[in-house]
């Protein structure tokens, strides 16, 4: 069911679950999930609120074709436009993949707003040391595991040979490793990837890294964050690998490393177990 919400940058569907009485917790999904991916897991979650948006360009939310919306400090500003409109000005944050790279965007612009943040199987984007550490290691195979980034950075070719085909490119991507990932999340990103230009708005996502990276390199290398971080880590994912970890501490003054047995889809794969581990963070 859609949830539509109105803000000052656009219409973005939400999911909440809890009492909004309690205190509010924003999670961010990855690719080429939706917010419906914190749907089996946040019944973990209990004592929070928990709203759980689509990203722009996925799910049921605004779907602009311009490149320069999908930058991840514009993403970022959907996400706070999204908190103000709910009358929310502090919140716990969490976010899983591209989530996971929005939510620390949004900690370097204004981590005032944010009580407590977790990330989920993603690059620590201001952590030199461990980039290089994973960088030693996945070279040799990288196109192996990460030959997906580059096929949707191409312009045009992504739409030429997934039309038609979404069924297929979601499942692929939607095999578990610790657990195989529900049908019913599966069903659900397999509708939204249909929504016509999906694959070029969820394309985008990819295609504005360039610009992310160089924004990360000149303006976030040499940052540390101050927020109780918790950084969880599906042990078996095979893109976002234990030496990605490495180093963390000098990026992160007030880090926790929760490694837990999953793949990179750990959200969909292990709910319970990541939901506890949340929920023992962000209300410990």
């Amino acid at each position: 069911m859609k949830n539509l919400l109105s803000t000052s940058r656009g219409t973005f569907n939400i999911r909440t679950y809890g009492n909004p009485e309690h205190p509010a917790v924003i999670l961010l999904h990855g690719w080429p999930q939706t917010g419906y991916c914190w749907h089996h897991l946040a019944t973990h979650l209990d004592g929070l609120y928990v709203i759980a948006p689509d990203l722009r360009g996925m799910g049921d939310s605004n779907r602009e074709l311009d490149l320069k919306f999908y930058t991840k400090d514009e993403m970022s500003l959907d996400i706070f436009a999204i908190a103000d409109a709910l009358g929310i000005e502090q919140f716990y944050l969490g976010g899983h993949d591209w989530g996971g790279a929005i939510v620390q965007e949004m900690a370097f612009m204004h981590p005032e707003r944010i009580k407590k943040l977790v990330i989920i199987n993603m690059v620590i984007i201001n952590n030199a040391i461990g980039q290089a550490k994973a960088a030693e290691v996945l070279i040799p195979h990288q196109f192996r595991s990460s030959w997906y980034q580059f096929f949707l950075s191409i312009k045009d070719l992504p739409e030429a040979l997934i039309v038609g085909k979404e069924e297929v490119w979601v499942r692929f991507f939607s095999r578990g490793i610790s657990n195989p990932v529900p049908e019913d999340a599966i069903q659900e990103y397999i509708r939204c990837y249909k929504i016509p230009h999906s694959i070029t708005t969820a394309a985008n996502i990819y295609r504005t890294l360039p610009q992310d990276r160089e924004r990360w390199k000149t303006h976030y290398a040499t940052h540390t964050v101050d927020i109780p971080t918790n950084f969880i880590h599906g042990i078996l994912d095979p893109v976002i690998i234990k030496e990605y970890i490495i180093g963390v501490e000098e990026s992160y003054s007030q880090v926790t490393v929760t490694k837990l047995k999953g793949g990179h889809f750990i959200v969909d794969e292990q709910p319970a177990e990541v939901g506890k581990a949340i929920r023992a963070f962000l209300l410990g």
